[in-house]
């Protein structure tokens, strides 16, 4: 009896990445780390996708995409309707598809698959891509880290995760050990028990068009042992 095509099928088939690329053991795109020297942190501000705008200067802009799932399907739907638009900026985040502990492992991977598969896409048409690392539960773990290359740099977002620290703090550790990343993009508030290298930003910095007065670097990064 033919049951039709595998979810890996569907994708290949219909979804095939323009330029190539590598798979990781899931069969998903990877998206190749940048070099952190390659964009001048110095003066990086950032700006979420509701905000992204031709008319705006966005050479010193990092692109955020923590957003609801039907606004980041618009993406996947039509992957290629803005890449223009990324290219204007300093880097660009992979979508934040959901992924929290109540979801499906299917729907979890599901979800992981598009957002690597519009990273990788939108890499190989000359943006700078740095992955969006989500995790849930241990039994995630594979899914959620298999595929960003070690010593990548990073983006994370800690909002909504004060309700559930511990759970947080597990996964947190693991990606830690498993990518090692340079450096680590935070949305959202720092959190207790965090340590490595980050540039930290509060969700107003998101929304904020007239965003103009940038911190130095070194005001931006904050090292953290707790924890370690």
């Amino acid at each position: 009896m033919n049951k039709g095509l595998s979810e890996y099928e569907k994708f290949k088939i219909l979804r095939p990445i323009v330029g190539g690329c590598e798979l990781d053991a899931y069969q998903r795109p990877i998206i190749r780390k940048i070099d952190i020297a390659d964009i001048n942190w110095n003066c990086i501000k950032v700006t979420n996708l509701k905000n992204a705008s031709v008319n705006t200067n966005n050479k010193n802009s990092l692109l955020l995409m923590f957003n609801y799932d039907k606004e980041l399907l618009r993406l996947w739907n039509n992957p290629l309707k803005k890449v223009c638009l990324w290219q204007s900026f300093a880097a660009v985040c992979s979508p934040d598809f959901s992924v929290y502990p109540s979801m499906n492992i299917n729907d979890i991977r599901h979800n992981i698959y598009m957002s690597r598969w519009l990273g990788r896409t939108w890499q190989n048409y000359g943006c700078k891509v740095i992955p969006t690392v989500a995790w849930a539960l241990p039994d995630t773990y594979d899914l959620c880290f298999e595929g960003i290359e070690y010593g990548s740099v990073v983006a994370i977002s800690t909002l909504g995760c004060h309700s559930n620290i511990d759970a947080f703090l597990m996964g947190f550790k693991q990606m830690m050990a498993r990518i090692n990343p340079s450096l680590i993009i935070v949305y959202g508030d720092m959190i207790k028990g965090m340590f490595g290298t980050f540039i930290g930003f509060k969700y107003v910095d998101g929304f904020n068009r007239k965003y103009e007065q940038i911190s130095l670097f070194n005001e931006k990064v904050f090292t953290i042992m707790e924890g370690k």
